[in-house]
């Protein structure tokens, strides 16, 4: 396969109850996947030096608010529900339709942040957090 690059546009986040049936979160306008090492400062009479520490790593969204979402797509309304049931979520972020090479990242968590914020002149957005419960995993399509 030749190298290839990405469009957000055709990047979803997905999520899940059951780790089965996955719903695509509508209207997205915005993600981040943050992976961070914290440095252990090993410095000594030797010179400089540092270790790897502890590991985090998290998901960050955000989106248009959309009442009564099409079926298989999730707006604030099951988001909130989330938030207010700390329900273990199933999560991927990746390609709607990956390609050989295409990169998917997944896990469990929680809706840890849910922010819903309005102006004059402006439609109704959306931004949230996923709290992931240990590592996120990583996988690469293959065909």
């Amino acid at each position: 396969m030749a190298a290839h690059k990405i469009s957000s546009n055709d990047m979803a986040l997905f999520l899940s109850r059951d780790g089965v049936t996955y719903s695509t979160v509508v209207c997205l306008t915005g993600f981040t996947v943050t992976r961070a090492t914290t440095e252990i400062d090993a410095k000594s009479f030797c010179g400089p030096d540092k270790l790897p520490g502890a590991q985090d790593n998290g998901v960050t969204f955000e989106g248009q608010v959309m009442q009564d979402p099409d079926s298989g797509t999730y707006s604030t309304d099951e988001l909130t529900d989330f938030w207010i049931t700390k329900q273990t979520i199933y999560w991927k972020l990746g390609k709607l339709v990956p390609l050989i090479g295409d990169e998917t990242d997944y896990g469990t968590g929680w809706i840890s942040k849910l922010d819903k914020t309005g102006a004059t002149d402006a439609i109704v957005t959306f931004s949230g957090a996923i709290g992931v419960y240990g590592l996120m995993s990583h996988t690469t399509a293959t065909s």
